[in-house]
């Protein structure tokens, strides 16, 4: 049973090395060429440089032929150059270096013709692809070992691996020698810059025998690749047979993995010969640590197949497949490979090379089956800037998000984009009711001007929190509060700043009543649900870094008695209760003392009206502001003396003197202004998300 578990798994292997061999080799192919636009495009700071080498090339030519022209007064002893010659040379020298590029591109030209010849060069046997081949050295090795024996299988995977990945070197050694010309294309005038003087004319003569060596490269590198892409054509056809009746299938791998070999060395060859090439490429080492890492993963994956396959037993191949990639993926950690196969874009988080590009196939299948991605996964993208983060979206996005913001755990998740320093999620409460959450990291991104939250990522970062939408209300209220004492830690937990001793009462959906150690009591306002009043008010920072607007507590006058006999009593209340008033009062009338407002008299028939600085706003006229003995604040303005003529009434109705209403004269006093009283904090609108600005 473990052997036949065993074949599915050799099979499945098998077949994706020979789907990622030609799904690679297809993009190199179509990616060769001897112009420098793959390289001007996939790096297009080295085109803009070029100016910058030109200049540096003309300074280091100046200062060489400066120097050799000073040695000239040393005379015989200095070995000096000829000056004219020298100048000559120096002025050739530098109109090459002005036109360095143009003089490659036509070295380019030159190499291109015998470059397109090999290209287009038709066949009519080959039919290159690498689908088949896994099956075809199935078919070979059944005359030599049974495929359905264990070492038949790990023969099978072995040959097929060390084919694959010499042919990913192959392919590495070309781009990496289209690379070596780019390089020596736009560094070209540094190399001009040598030839003036004898002195440093070797350094020339070796560049341009390097330029010749490396266009000679990426000519053969054509003929390499096209070469074995008819082999394996041929192989495919006729299973390693020669024309003579000799041949098999292991001489045909050897031939293969030997030409490969060759292809890959063919720069030491050639600087054997006494060309000068860059020597490009890499040993052995890790062609055997890979290996032995997969081999020895096979074995391991053998001996675990019961646990892995279990539910294969009873419902054939197609659950074993399913089996196989549900245990793959809960075994899988979300690490880099699986990160850098879901993102889209960026820099890559985990190895490079082949071992990374088979654990970036392996990390997208883990990805596909239900694997989620760690915090630190997600930060690698998170915290990066966007020209270099790439972006993270989809199922895997919505399931793993949670992982990275923790205040996110528990919420049903869609929608879910994640790139350097924002994020963009929808979020589904328990209620049904949803919402748009969108964050902006604290280090990129401005304090926004829009009601925010703040929240801690995994990695300890920090991000603006911003929410519209039904649910929006849960991304920033604070929690219930009934006003009791015994709920001072978690009113200290949520209002770090609200001072000691202060009990909260939750009245409605973003409103609190505070009460202070002094037995005052105001309002608290959330500024995600209300707008910033006009009354004054102080900002209080919730934990979650949520603003809310503390209403200043209002003055209160004290209780003042009515009637002549109380008089003496409202004087002497009133001069207590506020103690810069320097004025003779006559009598209070604190009537309206519960609505903010009183008024005191003065001996001469005037009177001077107080207003509550936390419920009126500021007079147009003259006034003056005093302050009572509980620290509140008071507009007091003036009045002038008046008589008022009041009609007479008995009885509910106006007594006339015949056809005139009958009045008396009533001693009063007249105010030019009254202040207008403050309004209750509007609720604020479900306005769209505005980002804030990024820093710079």
């Amino acid at each position: 049973m473990l052997d036949w578990i065993f074949e599915g798994v050799i099979n499945w292997i098998s077949s994706i090395v020979s789907q990622m061999m030609d799904a690679v080799s297809g993009l190199f192919l179509q990616a060769l060429g001897t112009d420098m636009t793959a390289m001007e495009e996939y790096f297009p700071f080295v085109a803009k440089a070029f100016t910058v080498m030109q200049y540096m090339g003309w300074a280091i030519l100046f200062l060489i032929t400066v120097w050799q022209l000073f040695r000239v007064f040393g005379g015989p002893i200095t070995e000096a150059e000829n000056p004219w010659v020298l100048l000559a040379r120096s002025a050739l020298f530098a109109l090459l270096i002005g036109y360095a590029k143009p003089i490659f591109s036509i070295v380019l030209d030159i190499a291109r013709a015998p470059y397109t010849a090999l290209m287009e060069l038709s066949m009519t046997a080959e039919d290159f692809t690498f689908a088949g081949v896994e099956q075809a050295l199935a078919n070979g090795l059944t005359t030599i070992v049974a495929i359905v024996s264990i070492v038949g299988l790990l023969l099978l995977i072995i040959l097929e691996i060390s084919l694959g990945w010499n042919y990913f070197k192959l392919l590495l050694e070309t781009v990496e020698r289209y690379i070596v010309v780019g390089v020596l294309c736009y560094t070209s005038p540094l190399a001009y810059s040598m030839g003036a003087s004898k002195a440093t004319s070797p350094v020339f003569k070796s560049w341009c025998r390097k330029v010749g060596s490396q266009m000679l490269l990426l000519v053969m590198n054509v003929w390499f690749l096209r070469a074995f892409n008819s082999s394996m054509g041929q192989y495919i056809g006729n299973g390693g047979a020669l024309s003579t009746g000799q041949g098999s299938i292991f001489l045909w791998l050897f031939c293969a993995l030997a030409f490969l070999k060759t292809a890959q060395k063919f720069d030491s060859y050639l600087a054997a010969m006494g060309l000068n090439v860059a020597q490009t490429g890499s040993g052995m080492g890790m062609e055997l640590l890979l290996a032995a890492r997969i081999i020895s993963g096979v074995g391991s994956g053998a001996r675990s197949a019961g646990s892995v396959f279990r539910s294969s037993t009873a419902t054939g191949t197609g659950a074993a497949a399913s089996g196989f990639a549900s245990g793959f993926a809960s075994k899988f950690k979300g690490n880099s490979y699986v990160r850098d196969a879901v993102v889209d874009g960026g820099v890559r988080m985990g190895a490079g090379g082949t071992v990374g590009f088979i654990g970036r196939t392996f990390g997208g299948i883990a990805a596909r089956n239900g694997a989620t991605l760690t915090g630190e996964s997600i930060s690698s993208v998170a915290s990066r800037t966007p020209n270099v983060s790439g972006s993270i979206a989809g199922e895997i996005a919505d399931r793993s998000l949670g992982n990275y913001i923790p205040q996110l755990n528990g919420y049903q998740l869609s929608d879910t984009q994640i790139t350097g320093g924002q994020i963009s999620t929808k979020v589904t409460g328990p209620d049904g009711k949803e919402t748009s959450v969108e964050m902006f990291s604290t280090s990129q991104f401005e304090k926004p001007d829009a009601p925010h939250s703040v929240v801690t990522a995994s990695d300890g970062s920090q991000w603006y929190q911003m929410a519209s939408g039904e649910g929006a209300g849960a991304f920033y209220d604070a929690p219930s509060f009934a006003g009791s004492p015994a709920e001072a830690p978690q009113v200290a937990a949520t209002f770090p700043d609200a001072p000691e001793g202060t009990m909260l009462r939750t009245v409605g959906e973003g409103t609190i009543e505070a009460s202070s150690p002094d037995g005052g009591n105001t309002m608290w306002y959330n500024s995600a649900f209300y707008d910033e009043p006009d009354a004054p008010h102080t900002i209080i920072q919730s934990a979650n870094g949520v603003d809310w607007y503390a209403m200043q507590q209002h003055a209160e006058a004290p209780e003042f008695e009515p009637g002549e006999s109380a008089l003496a009593y409202n004087q002497a209340q009133f001069q207590a209760f506020m103690p810069g008033y320097e004025q003779p009062v006559s009598s209070v009338d604190g009537a309206q003392r519960v609505d903010g407002h009183f008024e005191v008299r003065h001996e001469n028939g005037s009177g001077t009206m107080f207003y509550d600085t936390a419920q009126f706003a500021p007079p147009r006229g003259d006034y003056q502001v005093y302050q009572d003995i509980n620290g509140g604040q008071w507009y007091a303005i003036r009045g002038e003396a008046a008589v008022d003529r009041k009609p007479v009434y008995e009885g509910g109705k106006p007594v006339y003197d015949g056809d005139n209403v009958r009045t008396v004269s009533v001693e009063t006093v007249r105010y030019k202004q009254t202040p207008a009283r403050f309004g209750e904090p509007k609720s604020r609108n479900n306005e769209s998300i505005k980002a804030p600005k990024r820093k710079r």
